[in-house]
């Protein structure tokens, strides 16, 4: 083993990238020092009891006590710490801090597990002059690092529950319908409001409610009582941006979620629309800081993105196109053709994809659109590293991988089920610890896991028929259309474990970035697919 690798998502710096970074750290803490913050350092280990229940992604290390520890995911948690310890709290009014954050990644996807952030809090400032000298503060620091074009996107933590609370939905649904939108997931949002018989018609496409869509349903808001103070304090916000940074544009996004699970209030995220990518975000999190007592302290924090800046530094002029393709990625083969059609009747003129050849990128003559064909395994690391904004494939593809993008529509085609097979007279609850095989270890584990039976998981890449035929397993979990392969080789269909079809994902940034094509193209498709159910039934 070669000892002068580094392990896998880590990243050395050095010459320039290193110069350009302590660049925005002396300018950076120079800036807040004149503006009288106070600055802080915390550990870069903490206890795992920092973060309370918001550990399921962290780097997880043992102390030397066996005490259990982590790499800091986030600095507000620490921060939190330190004030309640503090007997000063006249010094913690106001801070910043300069550090890095380290989050587990797929260690085959490319990415990178750390990443440095510069931040500011404003601590026992209940009004809303908080939100806009803090965002005064990001602004400034936009301009003299010279990111030109920033969008100031709007949204708050308690927005969707206060909308929804008259409907009285229970807990449950409740919850679920709220993940449908924060999650933009269209098709889920459809099959939850279909079944609220007042649910009011301009709320129709409320994941989709965002950009000038979003600002539309907010001036429909505007007699719901209980919203009434978030929208004056954004008004407000509107207000001064037109008066001091006529050059920032603002929107709203009324399907915001939180970034972190802490934020009660107003979130504000700086967007740059050519760079596809945030460089700052955060928001108001009254009662996470507490003072020595225990009382809780009013609070906002914005954290700036350093990766960004430094990302908008490297890019070459000709990379700065104001109006660049929206990159589609289809999984080949199947999926791609099955989905041609359905996306030419939406508008997407897809021509160039009826005579590939040996081709793998095409660009639609109108130049809106460029595709990429890849092996449906590859579409969601396209999306998620930035390559692409939107990816056609397989949910059962989708299921294996970890992600980070919005899966928006069920497209219905290629529709087949995960199920549970096996030869004759199986019984999974009866006698030894049974092997199952299967191609989608991350499926069979969660089913398995939910029904309360403990199995052993074999990964395979070929026929898993083959498993129970020669005793590697004692049954399978995986994919029919038909269920003919399964009858031929002697295999009985025991539990449906879901479903499959083709869906359409989309980047987070994407949708900022392409707001008005992106959100035409997902409501035609979303009324070709309501259409086809109509005449369908």
């Amino acid at each position: 083993m070669d000892e002068r690798g580094l392990a896998a998502g880590s990243k050395d710096l050095y010459g320039q990238e290193l110069k350009d970074k302590q660049k925005i750290r002396e300018v950076f803490s120079q800036r807040l020092n004149d503006l009288d913050f106070t600055p802080v350092r915390t550990a870069l280990v903490e206890r795992a009891t920092t973060y309370g229940t918001a550990t399921s992604s962290v780097f997880r290390l043992l102390g030397q006590s066996e005490e259990n520890l982590v790499l800091r995911p986030d600095l507000t948690m620490p921060i939190a710490r330190l004030v309640a310890a503090t007997n000063h709290p006249d010094q913690f009014s106001q801070l910043y801090y300069f550090g890095d954050v380290f989050h587990p990644i797929d260690h085959l996807s490319g990415d990178y597990n750390q990443e440095t952030q510069a931040g500011i809090e404003l601590l026992g400032q209940a009004d809303f002059a908080a939100e806009i000298r803090g965002l005064d503060i990001m602004l400034d620091f936009a301009r003299t690092f010279g990111i030109i074009d920033v969008q100031v996107v709007l949204s708050d933590a308690r927005l969707i529950d206060l909308i929804l609370a008259p409907y009285n939905l229970g807990s449950d649904r409740q919850r679920e319908l709220k993940a449908s939108i924060e999650e933009k997931n269209l098709t889920v949002f459809r099959q939850i409001t279909d079944k609220i018989s007042n649910f009011p018609g301009e709320l129709a496409n409320w994941p989709l409610a965002f950009g000038e869509s979003g600002e539309t349903v907010m001036d429909e808001l505007r007699n719901i009582e209980a919203v009434q103070e978030i929208l004056a304090n954004w008004q407000l916000l509107a207000t001064h941006l037109h008066n001091y940074y006529p050059e920032v544009s603002l929107t709203v996004d009324l399907a915001g979620s939180s970034p972190q699970p802490y934020y009660t209030g107003t979130i504000i995220r700086g967007f740059v629309p050519s760079l596809g990518r945030y460089l700052f975000t955060g928001g108001r999190y009254d009662g996470l800081m507490k003072n020595k007592d225990q009382q809780g302290l009013p609070a906002f924090g914005l954290a700036l993105k350093i990766e960004t800046i430094l990302a908008d530094w490297q890019r070459q002029p000709q990379e700065v196109q104001p109006n660049q393709p929206i990159v589609m990625v289809l999984a080949k083969g199947r999926v791609e053709e099955d989905v041609r059609l359905f996306l030419r009747a939406a508008g997407v003129d897809n021509e160039e994809l009826d005579r590939p050849g040996r081709k793998l990128i095409f660009n639609s003559p109108d130049g809106r659109y460029r595709f990429i064909l890849v092996k449906p395994t590859d579409v969601v690391k396209y999306l998620d590293l930035g390559i692409g904004d939107i990816g056609i494939v397989g949910s059962d593809t989708v299921a294996e991988q970890e992600s980070d993008h919005y899966d928006v529509l069920d497209l219905q085609t290629g529709k087949a089920a995960f199920i549970l097979a096996a030869p004759a007279g199986f019984n999974l609850t009866g006698g030894r610890r049974k092997r199952i095989a299967t191609k989608y270890p991350k499926v069979a584990r969660a089913y398995f896991q939910a029904h309360g039976e403990d199995v052993e998981l074999i990964k395979l890449e070929g026929s898993v028929e083959l498993g129970p035929l020669t005793g590697l397993s004692d049954a399978i979990i995986d994919i029919t259309q038909t269920g003919k392969t399964l009858e031929e080789n002697n295999l009985v269909i025991y539990d449906q474990v879901g479903q499959v079809s083709t869906h359409l994902l989309v980047r987070r940034g994407a949708l900022l970035q392409h707001q008005a094509e992106l959100s035409r193209l997902i409501q035609t498709l979303s009324q070709e697919l309501a259409g086809e159910a109509n005449a369908n039934y």
